[in-house]
């Protein structure tokens, strides 16, 4: 994305120096670093306490990081234009790829289902302490 914003212009601009592409630009670095931080919050819950204890992280991965990855890509493919969609740049495969990969281990639906569920479960248990 930050290369072609310095190849292509628009109204006698480079597009990286607008500042809705710069905006992108950002959003896209806030996207991917929370989603790296998630993805390593969850790889380190599940070394110290196990799978099974880690369960509300790795539902929120599996939710976050494709749709993060999938809005990154999704602005790439503004910046590139009518390119992005073309069998040209990876962006088209990507786009399909992650679209898949937010239903390959089930829909955001059951994982949001189950880290809500996860929550609550912890909210009920410590109202009874009380």
């Amino acid at each position: 994305m930050l290369e072609r914003s310095m190849t292509r212009s628009t109204f006698g601009k480079q597009l990286f120096r607008h500042g809705g592409c710069q905006e992108e630009i950002a959003n896209s670095k806030i996207d991917l670093e929370s989603a790296r931080l998630l993805t390593l919050s969850c790889a380190q819950a599940m070394d110290q306490y196990g799978a099974a204890k880690a369960r509300d992280q790795i539902a929120m991965i599996k939710v976050a990081v494709p749709r993060l990855t999938l809005q990154v890509v999704d602005r790439a493919v503004q910046v590139f234009g009518g390119a992005g969609v073309s069998g040209d740049f990876i962006l088209a495969r990507a786009l399909a790829g992650l679209r898949t990969l937010r239903i390959a281990d089930g829909p955001d639906a059951v994982h949001m289902r189950t880290l809500a569920l996860l929550e609550i479960k912890k909210t009920l248990a410590n109202k009874s302490k009380l």
